[in-house]
């Protein structure tokens, strides 16, 4: 899910504040690459999308891999920790609340006074849009170099600051700009996000002991919210998943981080294919299932993007909300439904998209 945005309230307190905070920001100058080295203690402020730290963890595993005594640490949404647990290059991970990080509250400054305790050379701020939350606590820290996108609430808590690039272009490459406005050359293969093989064994254990037929398709469907804050129907995506099923000998899981345990039943209610009872414990859990899938059916959520990222067969039902910087390209394993507004979803196109990616995509 996207990152949660200030209400209006609360951005109109924002307005006032910023001026204010960011007359204490640090000022002190700094040289790149130079202050980026081996003994470097680095943070990694989440943006609360899961998205974000899947496209910003080549950046994680080139900075360990070119510094290996660099200490990186990661300040992350609880709900999203689990992920942390699997990225080897992690020194350390200070979890919060969503709640936690309104600046008019007594934890917000104690988590600021928790950051600033150990003294980190190094900030990287994900998120387009960050806010005055997450960007006054990189000022916190006082750390020599606080990096993140240009954006309202950037400088001077930012002090090198990332132009946006508006060229259309997918989302996932440009988590390389952190490294050269770093004065670093990301070089030309860098290691992505992936499941340990011990969590991908654990999921093929569990869908095996409930799918033990190896010509029967698992299909993983996530009905939840995209990036554009809008989603396609449950009863017209259960009438996709069911149209599916209904010609391919299969089972269905249904996995979203951002649909409370209720939306889910409401969705599984409305299915008429056979769905697995398979309920992951955490997001970790729900992501290594999400591996053994033989095909994802979703919006442009957070799971869309990982499935994507493993290389798992997936069609992908975007709204005229999703912007273009969320179309994967050069990815022949993925296709997208484009919807648009009055227009009905055709059965047919989908069922050929899905044909097209178990007969020829790549594993």
């Amino acid at each position: 899910m996207s990152a949660v945005s200030l209400t209006p309230r609360r951005d109109a307190l924002a307005g006032v504040l910023a001026p204010l905070i960011g007359r204490m920001a640090p000022t002190g100058a700094f040289a790149l690459p130079r202050d980026v080295a081996e003994s470097a203690r680095v943070l990694v402020v989440d943006s609360g999308d899961l998205t974000d730290l899947l496209f910003f963890a080549p950046v994680i595993h080139h900075l360990k891999y070119r510094f290996p005594g660099m200490r990186i640490s990661v300040l992350v949404r609880e709900g999203n920790s689990e992920l942390i647990r699997t990225m080897e290059p992690i020194s350390e991970m200070v979890s919060y609340e969503p709640e936690h990080l309104s600046p008019t509250s007594t934890t917000y400054f104690s988590l600021a006074r928790r950051l600033r305790a150990r003294r980190f050379d190094v900030v990287f701020v994900l998120g387009r849009e960050a806010g005055l939350a997450r960007t006054a606590l990189a000022m916190a820290t006082r750390a020599r170099v606080r990096v993140g996108w240009a954006q309202r609430y950037g400088w001077p808590f930012l002090n090198c600051e990332i132009r946006r690039r508006d060229d259309g272009g997918y989302e996932a490459p440009r988590a390389t700009s952190f490294l050269t406005a770093l004065g670093l050359s990301p070089g030309d293969a860098l290691r992505g996000w992936r499941l340990p093989d011990a969590d991908v064994r654990w999921a093929a254990q569990m869908v095996h002991f409930r799918k033990p037929e190896r010509d029967v398709r698992l299909i993983a469907v996530d009905p939840g919210v995209g990036k554009g804050r809008h989603r396609l129907v449950d009863r017209s995506l259960a009438a996709v998943v069911d149209h599916v099923a209904s010609r391919i000998p299969s089972r269905v899981l249904v996995l979203s981080n951002n649909l409370d345990a209720r939306g889910l039943a409401r969705f599984r209610g409305l299915l008429r294919a056979e769905a697995l009872d398979i309920e992951p414990g955490n997001v970790k859990e729900a992501l290594a299932l999400l591996s053994r899938s033989d095909l994802v059916l979703a919006g442009n959520t957070d799971f869309f993007h990982f499935a994507v990222s493993m290389r798992r067969p997936t069609v992908g039902f975007f709204t005229t909300y999703d912007t273009p910087n969320w179309y994967p390209s050069g990815t022949p394993w993925v296709q997208i439904v484009q919807g648009e507004t009055g227009r009905r979803l055709s059965l047919d196109e989908v069922f050929s998209k899905v044909e097209t990616l178990l007969s020829g995509a790549a594993p």
